[in-house]
């Protein structure tokens, strides 16, 4: 259990009682940081934070990151959002083109609202996934929007996830439904 702390105490104080950096001005206060990420309480956000929160604190609004190739197990990912536990809302995607094509500056205005709109965008991991210059592509936008971003391992994948992912630290789950929302909600809480 954490020490109870009032919603007009500031983030840098809450920094340095639990040691960790919450992408955040030091000078804002803790009510306004959880309002703005979606969390009810500090002990709630700090365990969310930790990749301990396995039920999701708000409803969050995700984009997702994939490789064509991998449309068919995505879609088997968004056959989950009717359960109960899941609460997603899914923002959907064009067809791709290739990053240079004619029509890839239509679709980076059409991704980039659609990422802006987005709590946390979900890198879906399958087999080719970390050499695709869109997933690249919206990973990077997802940073420049400070949004909160994770990564889902599709079932049976074997490919490594893309470098972002791991020089940002970016929590990671495999196909199983209590880290998935974990890492949603860590990716949540870490946002900058």
């Amino acid at each position: 259990m954490f020490r109870q702390k009032r919603s007009d105490s500031l983030v840098g104080s809450v920094e340095r009682t639990y040691g960790i950096s919450l992408n955040a001005r030091s000078d804002m206060m803790l009510g306004t940081l959880l309002r703005q990420r979606g969390f009810d309480s500090l002990s709630q956000f700090l365990r969310a934070f930790r990749g301990q929160l396995t039920s999701h604190a708000a409803r969050r609004n995700v984009f997702l990151s994939f490789h064509r190739e991998d449309l068919q197990q995505v879609t088997g990912f968004r056959l989950m959002m009717p359960n109960e536990r899941v609460a997603l809302q899914i923002s959907d995607e064009p067809n791709r083109h290739p990053v240079g094509s004619e029509k890839s500056s239509y679709i980076k205005k059409v991704l980039r609202d659609r990422i802006s709109q987005a709590d946390v965008v979900i890198c879906m991991i399958g087999n080719g996934t970390a050499w695709r210059g869109w997933v690249d592509w919206e990973l990077n936008t997802a940073l420049e929007f400070h949004r909160g971003i994770c990564g889902v391992r599709l079932k049976g994948s074997v490919g490594r996830a893309p470098d972002i992912l791991k020089e940002m630290d970016a929590p990671v789950a495999s196909w199983d439904l209590t880290e998935i929302i974990a890492a949603i909600e860590c990716a949540a809480a870490r946002r900058s």
